[in-house]
């Protein structure tokens, strides 16, 4: 991840809550290894109230940046989501970095949360931060697998992932087929972990239904540190509340996912 000539652009939407402010903490504290550009786009959304935390906070969350990080400040008005997408387009953002704090009660069931709905429709990669992570510590990095993607867009992302994080990856691929032995899945999943030519890779077969589910359980198991998941980021609205794997796992999640498009091809490795 270096001599890349432009700086790498993130966004991180804010609208004063303890969700915003967890992915201020994070952006803030993970070490780039290219020159960042950071927006910080505060949101003033007629549909929902600001929270506990007050815009005067938000002076307070800068301080977390180096002084080194070029920090930019945003103000728009209007639906949340709608606004981030437009400063993704006309700002030239690489990442959105959001905070979650889940869905919960009438509202989870209803609306979601701002993280899982950019996750839906983002042409870019979504960074969700549930809680403040040791980005630091990234170590154990779970990746589930549709071997029915071509290869070469998984390859591109887990390539471009390893630039960003040194972890292993556990490659993990849920068979809802009951009629696939497991001898027949493991096979499969070896077939497309030598197509995928990575290193530092576990692999790992399950059986199950509940693909969210299993996925949040396996990564509990092995002491997932980040779930990265390919999506198909469409920002056509009219597919906001698609069924959406990765919406799921973000919105239930405990620890950081990110939500990466297979039709994202800009690079920042060097």
């Amino acid at each position: 991840m270096t001599n890349n000539p432009q700086p790498f652009r993130i966004l991180v939407p804010c609208d004063y809550s303890e969700a915003s402010r967890q992915a201020l903490d994070a952006c803030a504290k993970f070490e780039w290894h290219v020159p960042v550009e950071v927006f910080i786009l505060t949101v003033d959304d007629p549909m929902r109230a600001a929270g506990a935390f007050a815009e005067s906070h938000l002076a307070e969350w800068l301080n977390a940046f180096p002084a080194t990080m070029q920090v930019r400040l945003l103000q728009e008005r209007g639906r949340f989501v709608t606004v981030v997408l437009d400063a993704v387009a006309t700002q030239g953002i690489d990442l959105v970095v959001v905070g979650t704090r889940g869905a919960r009660g009438w509202e989870g069931v209803f609306m979601g949360s701002h993280a899982e709905r950019i996750v839906r429709v983002s042409p870019v990669p979504v960074l969700a931060i549930q809680r403040s992570p040791r980005f630091a510590g990234l170590r154990n990095i779970v990746v589930p697998i549709d071997i029915d993607r071509d290869p070469a867009e998984m390859q591109a992302f887990l390539t471009e992932l390893g630039e960003w994080f040194s972890g292993r990856f556990y490659l993990l691929y849920i068979n809802t087929d009951p009629a696939v032995t497991r001898q027949a899945a493991s096979e499969l999943l070896a077939a497309y972990d030598r197509k995928l030519g990575l290193s530092n890779c576990v692999n790992a077969v399950v059986h199950a239904e509940d693909v969210v589910d299993e996925i949040l359980k396996y990564a509990s198991l092995v002491g997932a540190d980040m779930i990265a998941m390919g999506t198909l980021g469409d920002p056509d609205p009219a597919h906001m509340f698609r069924p959406s794997i990765a919406a799921d796992v973000v919105n239930h999640g405990r620890i950081p996912v990110l939500a990466y498009p297979l039709r994202h091809r800009r690079s920042i490795a060097s």
